[in-house]
Protein backbone atom coordinates (compact mmCIF):
# COMPACT_ATOMS: atom_id res chain seq x y z
CA UNK A 1 0.00 0.00 0.00
CA UNK A 2 1.28 3.46 -0.89
CA UNK A 3 1.41 5.94 2.00
CA UNK A 4 3.63 8.71 0.64
CA UNK A 5 4.92 10.37 -2.51
CA UNK A 6 8.30 12.09 -2.66
CA UNK A 7 8.91 14.47 -5.55
CA UNK A 8 12.01 15.85 -7.14
CA UNK A 9 11.52 19.56 -7.92
CA UNK A 10 13.33 20.89 -11.00
CA UNK A 11 11.98 19.48 -14.29
CA UNK A 12 9.47 17.47 -12.26
CA UNK A 13 7.10 19.88 -10.50
CA UNK A 14 8.24 22.82 -12.65
CA UNK A 15 10.30 23.38 -15.78
CA UNK A 16 13.81 24.74 -15.33
CA UNK A 17 14.52 27.46 -17.89
CA UNK A 18 18.11 28.53 -18.71
CA UNK A 19 19.99 30.06 -15.78
CA UNK A 20 20.28 33.87 -15.93
CA UNK A 21 23.86 35.24 -15.96
CA UNK A 22 24.91 37.00 -12.75
CA UNK A 23 28.42 38.07 -13.83
CA UNK A 24 27.59 41.77 -14.15
CA UNK A 25 25.86 41.90 -10.79
CA UNK A 26 28.75 40.10 -9.11
CA UNK A 27 31.24 42.45 -10.80
CA UNK A 28 29.40 45.41 -9.26
CA UNK A 29 29.68 43.79 -5.84
CA UNK A 30 33.43 43.25 -6.34
CA UNK A 31 33.92 46.82 -7.51
CA UNK A 32 32.04 48.16 -4.47
CA UNK A 33 34.59 46.37 -2.29
CA UNK A 34 37.51 47.96 -4.15
CA UNK A 35 38.45 44.92 -6.23
CA UNK A 36 40.43 45.98 -9.31
CA UNK A 37 39.43 44.68 -12.77
CA UNK A 38 36.11 43.66 -11.23
CA UNK A 39 34.55 42.42 -14.48
CA UNK A 40 37.46 40.10 -15.26
CA UNK A 41 37.67 38.94 -11.66
CA UNK A 42 33.95 38.17 -11.55
CA UNK A 43 34.25 36.07 -14.71
CA UNK A 44 37.30 34.24 -13.31
CA UNK A 45 35.63 33.41 -10.00
CA UNK A 46 32.39 32.20 -11.58
CA UNK A 47 34.23 30.12 -14.19
CA UNK A 48 36.49 28.56 -11.55
CA UNK A 49 33.44 27.73 -9.46
CA UNK A 50 31.73 26.04 -12.40
CA UNK A 51 34.87 24.07 -13.26
CA UNK A 52 35.21 22.77 -9.71
CA UNK A 53 31.54 21.92 -9.53
CA UNK A 54 31.67 20.05 -12.86
CA UNK A 55 34.83 18.20 -11.82
CA UNK A 56 33.20 17.08 -8.58
CA UNK A 57 30.12 15.79 -10.38
CA UNK A 58 32.35 13.98 -12.90
CA UNK A 59 34.12 12.22 -10.02
CA UNK A 60 30.74 11.11 -8.68
CA UNK A 61 31.12 13.23 -5.54
CA UNK A 62 27.85 13.02 -3.60
CA UNK A 63 28.76 15.52 -0.89
CA UNK A 64 27.13 18.94 -1.15
CA UNK A 65 28.50 22.24 0.11
CA UNK A 66 27.23 25.76 -0.39
CA UNK A 67 28.38 28.03 -3.19
CA UNK A 68 29.98 30.30 -0.58
CA UNK A 69 32.03 27.45 0.91
CA UNK A 70 33.24 26.37 -2.53
CA UNK A 71 34.08 29.89 -3.71
CA UNK A 72 35.58 31.47 -0.60
CA UNK A 73 39.00 29.72 -0.74
CA UNK A 74 39.85 30.96 -4.23
CA UNK A 75 38.65 34.53 -3.66
CA UNK A 76 40.87 35.02 -0.64
CA UNK A 77 41.30 34.21 3.06
CA UNK A 78 39.90 37.36 4.69
CA UNK A 79 36.48 38.43 5.92
CA UNK A 80 35.87 40.53 2.80
CA UNK A 81 36.34 37.45 0.67
CA UNK A 82 33.81 35.51 2.72
CA UNK A 83 31.35 38.38 2.30
CA UNK A 84 31.85 38.33 -1.48
CA UNK A 85 31.48 34.55 -1.57
CA UNK A 86 28.17 34.89 0.28
CA UNK A 87 27.10 37.55 -2.24
CA UNK A 88 27.74 35.20 -5.16
CA UNK A 89 25.88 32.44 -3.32
CA UNK A 90 22.86 34.74 -2.99
CA UNK A 91 23.01 35.96 -6.60
CA UNK A 92 23.17 32.43 -8.01
CA UNK A 93 20.33 31.34 -5.75
CA UNK A 94 18.12 34.19 -6.94
CA UNK A 95 18.98 33.38 -10.56
CA UNK A 96 18.08 29.74 -9.95
CA UNK A 97 14.64 30.36 -8.49
CA UNK A 98 13.90 33.02 -11.11
CA UNK A 99 13.99 30.40 -13.87
CA UNK A 100 11.21 28.18 -12.49
CA UNK A 101 8.23 27.83 -14.82
CA UNK A 102 5.09 26.14 -13.43
CA UNK A 103 3.16 23.66 -15.60
CA UNK A 104 -0.59 23.79 -15.91
CA UNK A 105 -2.60 21.32 -13.85
CA UNK A 106 0.14 20.66 -11.29
CA UNK A 107 -1.73 21.94 -8.24
CA UNK A 108 -4.81 19.91 -9.12
CA UNK A 109 -2.72 16.73 -9.23
CA UNK A 110 -1.12 17.49 -5.88
CA UNK A 111 -4.52 18.23 -4.37
CA UNK A 112 -5.81 14.90 -5.70
CA UNK A 113 -2.85 13.10 -4.14
CA UNK A 114 -3.43 14.76 -0.79
CA UNK A 115 -7.13 13.98 -1.15
CA UNK A 116 -6.21 10.29 -1.17
CA UNK A 117 -4.68 10.71 2.27
CA UNK A 118 -1.08 10.37 1.03
CA UNK A 119 1.81 12.22 2.61
CA UNK A 120 3.87 14.41 0.25
CA UNK A 121 7.47 15.57 0.40
CA UNK A 122 10.07 17.20 -1.83
CA UNK A 123 13.70 16.10 -2.24
CA UNK A 124 15.93 18.31 -4.38
CA UNK A 125 19.59 18.50 -5.36
CA UNK A 126 20.28 22.22 -5.10
CA UNK A 127 23.00 24.68 -4.16
CA UNK A 128 20.38 27.38 -3.63
CA UNK A 129 19.94 28.23 0.03
CA UNK A 130 17.05 26.59 1.92
CA UNK A 131 15.61 30.05 2.72
CA UNK A 132 15.50 30.99 -0.97
CA UNK A 133 14.09 27.60 -1.96
CA UNK A 134 11.34 27.71 0.65
CA UNK A 135 10.46 31.30 -0.25
CA UNK A 136 10.03 30.37 -3.90
CA UNK A 137 8.13 27.18 -3.09
CA UNK A 138 5.78 29.25 -0.95
CA UNK A 139 5.35 31.77 -3.80
CA UNK A 140 4.45 28.85 -6.07
CA UNK A 141 2.00 27.49 -3.50
CA UNK A 142 3.91 24.22 -3.31
CA UNK A 143 4.62 24.28 0.43
CA UNK A 144 0.87 24.01 0.99
CA UNK A 145 0.98 20.53 -0.56
CA UNK A 146 3.92 19.01 1.34
CA UNK A 147 4.86 18.01 4.88
CA UNK A 148 8.60 18.23 4.25
CA UNK A 149 11.12 19.73 1.83
CA UNK A 150 14.63 18.26 1.85
CA UNK A 151 17.52 20.05 0.10
CA UNK A 152 20.95 18.61 -0.63
CA UNK A 153 22.79 21.79 0.40
CA UNK A 154 21.09 21.57 3.80
CA UNK A 155 21.76 17.83 4.23
CA UNK A 156 25.38 17.98 3.02
CA UNK A 157 24.77 15.10 0.57
CA UNK A 158 23.10 14.92 -2.83
CA UNK A 159 21.03 12.29 -4.62
CA UNK A 160 21.69 9.42 -5.13
CA UNK A 161 23.41 9.32 -1.73
CA UNK A 162 21.04 7.11 0.30
CA UNK A 163 21.11 9.44 3.28
CA UNK A 164 19.14 12.20 1.59
CA UNK A 165 16.26 9.81 0.86
CA UNK A 166 16.39 8.43 4.39
CA UNK A 167 16.20 11.97 5.79
CA UNK A 168 12.95 12.52 3.88
CA UNK A 169 11.52 9.16 4.94
CA UNK A 170 12.30 9.89 8.59
CA UNK A 171 10.71 13.32 8.33
CA UNK A 172 7.52 11.80 6.91
CA UNK A 173 7.65 8.82 9.30
CA UNK A 174 6.97 6.34 6.49
CA UNK A 175 8.56 3.10 5.35
CA UNK A 176 10.48 2.95 2.04
CA UNK A 177 8.32 0.15 0.66
CA UNK A 178 5.18 2.26 0.95
CA UNK A 179 6.74 5.31 -0.72
CA UNK A 180 6.93 6.33 -4.39
CA UNK A 181 9.62 8.72 -5.61
CA UNK A 182 8.86 10.79 -8.72
CA UNK A 183 11.55 12.56 -10.73
CA UNK A 184 13.10 13.20 -14.12
CA UNK A 185 16.49 11.47 -13.72
CA UNK A 186 17.10 7.73 -13.73
CA UNK A 187 20.18 7.81 -11.49
CA UNK A 188 18.86 10.20 -8.86
CA UNK A 189 15.11 9.55 -8.99
CA UNK A 190 14.76 5.87 -9.88
CA UNK A 191 17.89 3.91 -9.01
CA UNK A 192 18.69 6.02 -5.94
CA UNK A 193 15.26 5.66 -4.33
CA UNK A 194 15.19 1.96 -5.23
CA UNK A 195 18.51 1.49 -3.41
CA UNK A 196 16.75 2.26 -0.11
CA UNK A 197 13.61 0.28 -0.92
CA UNK A 198 11.35 2.90 -2.50
CA UNK A 199 9.56 2.68 -5.84
CA UNK A 200 10.74 5.06 -8.57
CA UNK A 201 8.56 6.74 -11.19
CA UNK A 202 10.32 8.52 -14.06
CA UNK A 203 8.69 11.58 -15.61
CA UNK A 204 9.37 12.61 -19.22
CA UNK A 205 7.32 15.81 -19.08
CA UNK A 206 10.29 18.20 -19.28
CA UNK A 207 13.32 15.92 -19.77
CA UNK A 208 13.55 12.53 -21.47
CA UNK A 209 16.19 10.61 -19.56
CA UNK A 210 16.82 7.23 -21.19
CA UNK A 211 15.50 4.38 -19.07
CA UNK A 212 18.21 1.96 -20.19
CA UNK A 213 18.23 -1.15 -18.00
CA UNK A 214 16.56 0.62 -15.07
CA UNK A 215 13.22 -0.73 -13.86
CA UNK A 216 11.01 2.17 -12.76
CA UNK A 217 7.55 1.42 -11.47
CA UNK A 218 6.29 3.56 -14.38
CA UNK A 219 7.38 6.15 -16.95
CA UNK A 220 4.89 9.02 -17.20
CA UNK A 221 4.62 11.69 -19.87
CA UNK A 222 2.91 14.24 -17.62
CA UNK A 223 2.31 14.63 -13.92
CA UNK A 224 -1.41 13.82 -14.17
CA UNK A 225 -0.49 10.28 -15.29
CA UNK A 226 0.76 9.64 -11.77
CA UNK A 227 -2.83 9.30 -10.59
CA UNK A 228 -3.30 6.29 -12.86
CA UNK A 229 -0.07 4.79 -11.49
CA UNK A 230 -1.45 5.18 -7.97
CA UNK A 231 -4.67 3.46 -9.03
CA UNK A 232 -2.62 0.42 -10.10
CA UNK A 233 -0.13 0.44 -7.23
Amino acid sequence: MTSAILFDLGDTLFRLLPMPDVTDEFAKALASEGIEDAADEASRIIETFRERLTAGYARGDLLETSVADVVHPFIGPDARSRKLAATLDHLLGEADIERWEPPSGRDEVLEAIRGRGLKVGFVSNTLTSPAQMRRRLEEFGLLDHAEVAVFSVEQGVRKPNPEIYRAALRALAVEPGETIFVGDRVREDVRGPQSVGMHGVLTHEFRQDEVGDATPLAVISRLADLLQVLDRA
